[in-house]
């Protein structure tokens, strides 16, 4: 009986060691496991801290050229709003998108006065895709498009938009190129034009802001050219007419000539002469010209221009009209300016008119279009009177 005590007691404490040395290696296990675990996040957040760390030295650099660029823009809006003129303006705008967003490729296109057309003014690194003649309709390649909608665009956007807005930009684009950024220049609602830029050096989104912000430094500094040329077209009007005077019929043509070249469009020119105000006394003279001018005005559209080159005669400059639309407009003036009265009751009387259209990207200077205006044969209008 001693015996199968010991033998039990034996058995009883082999068992309970069996239990624990079991329970002891099940808990080393799961420590070893544990303690892999651990190893494996350590290795994860050491990868992770590393990311981070390659990061915050990016938004270093980043905020370091940041900086910089905070230093050098007050020069640059200086050196852009020191243009005289729009081309001059160009030029310093994309000097600036080289310098300042180290940017490969860029070109700015300026957008004629009533905002329909963009025409190439300004490129770099784009010779041999863009020549001199580019010009673009509102909503027409990525460049249009920016235009019409006045939106800041990104090509790698395009996906974004509907597939008809897509369509016609690939079908109306000019071949081989394709800008990664487009910003129009825009105040108040008025297109300047549009920048575009492509192959940044650096931050993306630090170069995209920068270019919104150029554009709409450019937009304020060509507003301001505008201005100061109406103010220097109000000091030089003629005080009888309202139109301008002799003094700027040359730069006056000049700038309707060049635009012509640039964007294509037609321009129609008249020589309106009235033979009792070149004939009469200088009274008399005064109020047929007045009378007429006032006609005009309330004829023509505002984008029209009128000259006055002697005491009766105008030079009429017609943008956009095309060789149909002078022979409309000069019957009309024919027809109506004879017949106009006077406040002693008598009319202004035989009128004089030449006329001749200068084709779209036709290269002329003043002198040239003003001989061919004055070998033209003059057609005379009196106009019927009531007995």
């Amino acid at each position: 009986m001693v015996v199968g005590l010991i033998t039990g007691l034996i058995l009883g404490a082999t068992a309970v060691f069996l239990f624990y040395h079991n329970l002891m290696s099940k808990k080393g296990k799961e420590a070893e496991e544990s303690s892999a675990a651990l190893t494996r996040a350590a290795r994860r957040a050491t990868k992770e801290v590393a990311g981070l760390r390659l990061q915050v030295q990016d938004y270093e650099k980043g905020e370091r050229a940041g900086c910089d660029l905070i230093l050098l823009f007050p020069d640059l809006v200086k050196m852009i709003f020191s243009g005289r003129d729009s081309d001059e303006i160009v030029t310093f705008v994309n000097r600036s998108c080289n310098n300042l967003l180290k940017a490969n490729e860029s070109a700015v296109f300026l957008a004629d006065r009533t905002g329909a057309r963009l025409c190439l003014s300004a490129s770099t690194g784009l010779s041999d895709v863009l020549g001199k003649q580019v010009n673009l309709g509102l909503g027409d390649g990525f460049v249009g498009l920016a235009a019409e909608t006045g939106r800041f665009l990104i090509r790698d956007d395009l996906e974004k938009e509907s597939v008809l807005v897509r369509r016609k930009v690939i079908t109306s684009e000019i071949p081989g190129f394709k800008p990664e950024y487009a910003a129009p220049m825009l105040v108040e609602g008025v297109l300047y034009g549009v920048i575009t830029a492509g192959a940044f050096e650096g931050n993306a989104s630090m170069r995209s802001e920068t270019l919104r912000a150029l554009a709409a430094v450019a937009a304020a500094a060509l507003e301001n050219v505008r201005l100061l040329e109406r103010f220097g077209k109000s000091s030089n009007l003629d005080p009888e007419t309202g139109f301008f005077g002799k003094i700027a019929l040359e730069p006056t043509i000049a700038n309707e000539l060049e635009r012509v070249e640039r964007f294509g469009s037609t321009l129609a020119v008249i020589e309106l002469k009235l033979k009792a105000a070149e004939a009469d006394k200088e009274a008399s003279s005064r109020e047929i010209i007045g009378a007429t001018a006032k006609h005009l005005f309330s004829s023509l559209r505002n984008i029209d221009v009128g000259i006055r080159i002697s005491r009766g005669t105008v030079i009429i400059l017609l943008p956009g009209t095309d060789a149909e639309g002078l022979k409309s407009v000069t019957g009309k003036l024919g027809g109506e300016i004879p017949l106009i009265t006077l406040d002693d009751g008598s009319h202004v009387g035989a009128t004089e008119i030449k006329s001749i259209v200068i084709e779209g990207g036709s290269r002329l200077d003043v002198r040239e279009l003003l001989d061919r205006l004055r070998s033209k044969e003059a057609m005379e209008f009196e106009g019927y009177y009531d007995a």
